[in-house]
């Protein structure tokens, strides 16, 4: 009976963990989407400045409305003179924390950054002059990021949990990568169906929904802008994701493709503005730098791990030795 009473207790034990884990793994991902779903409006290389919108704005308002006079002096003095810096600065800053959210790695280090990150975002919008900006949401982010900070724990759906263990944990992560890159291509590839094949052009794969309010004007309120594909960098995708699934049977398929993946993330955030063509047929020009922090982090993920398993069939084959 004892017996059967502590096996029970061992397998609940194992069952919260595992919730909480992917509780975790969840929540930690949905904050990098958030940052991810946020990169492609700081478009590159002016940031907004030359006709006073994208990220510019925010800052120029810091001046109008500003919470905290430390602050008004530093955007005044240092970061609206300098501000394409800035616009740099910030953009790289938001696009490494999205990648390494999304695949859980340096996890704790990466979620305070996330927090130090949002404090100026908090302090540019607390008073900015739209109605539809809501303060509680940016110290909803802060908080966030120090649960995150403080919540760190094993199996929750993360690099830093599968570096740490053993050959069968990384092949099952690595094929977790593979599966998750090759469906994110399939995915982007229906939605470019109508791109042509390696133009300027995308389309988005995600969620630009709006309506039509009394005076007839489109108005976007649910906006879930991850991705933007043409049907050139959707089969790269696909390409990549199939290889690393190979992998584990051609190890050098794995290395391959994480080496494109984060060429991939290179290029198009070296290229930096993508045309994307809207469901009501305009055009905007967004930032590249959403599938930058996708590409580079899958392929960061795809490296790290297969490095991880060489290591360890190393140190096996000594220890058999």
């Amino acid at each position: 009976m004892t017996t059967t009473v502590t096996a029970v207790r061992e397998r609940a034990a194992d069952i919260d963990q595992r919730t909480r884990g992917a509780v975790l793994g969840a929540g930690r991902i949905i904050v990098g989407l958030m940052w991810l779903a946020n990169l492609h409006w700081k478009v590159p290389p002016d940031f907004g400045q030359d006709n006073g919108g994208g990220l510019f704005k925010y800052s120029a308002s810091v001046s109008r409305h500003s919470p905290f006079a430390p602050f008004t002096w530093i955007t005044e003095q240092i970061i609206v003179p300098n501000f394409v810096f800035f616009g740099w600065v910030i953009l790289i800053a938001e696009t490494v924390v999205a990648a390494l959210l999304l695949i859980g790695y340096r996890t704790r280090l990466v979620a305070l950054a996330g927090a130090g990150l949002a404090v100026p975002i908090l302090l540019s919008v607390l008073y900015y002059d739209r109605a539809d900006e809501w303060s509680w949401s940016y110290l909803l982010m802060i908080a966030a990021h120090l649960l995150i900070y403080a919540s760190s724990t094993s199996r929750s759906l993360d690099l830093d949990s599968a570096l740490g263990g053993g050959e069968i944990q990384v092949r099952r992560a690595l094929r977790a990568v593979g599966i998750v890159t090759t469906v994110v291509g399939l995915l982007g590839l229906y939605v470019a169906r109508s791109v042509a094949f390696a133009g300027s052009r995308v389309a988005l794969l995600g969620s630009d929904a709006g309506f039509v309010n009394d005076a007839g004007d489109l108005v976007r309120r649910w906006e879930l802008k991850f991705l933007w594909f043409n049907p050139l960098w959707a089969v790269v995708t696909i390409a990549a994701g199939l290889a690393v699934l190979a992998g584990d049977r051609l190890r050098v398929a794995g290395r391959v493709a994480g080496g494109v993946l984060v060429l991939a993330g290179v290029v198009v955030f070296v290229i930096g503005r993508f045309d994307y063509v809207r469901d009501d047929g305009a055009i905007q020009v967004i930032s590249t730098a959403s599938n930058s922090a996708v590409w580079c982090g899958l392929g960061l993920a795809v490296l790290l791990l297969d490095r991880r398993l060489r290591r360890l069939r190393t140190a096996d084959a000594v220890a058999a030795a």
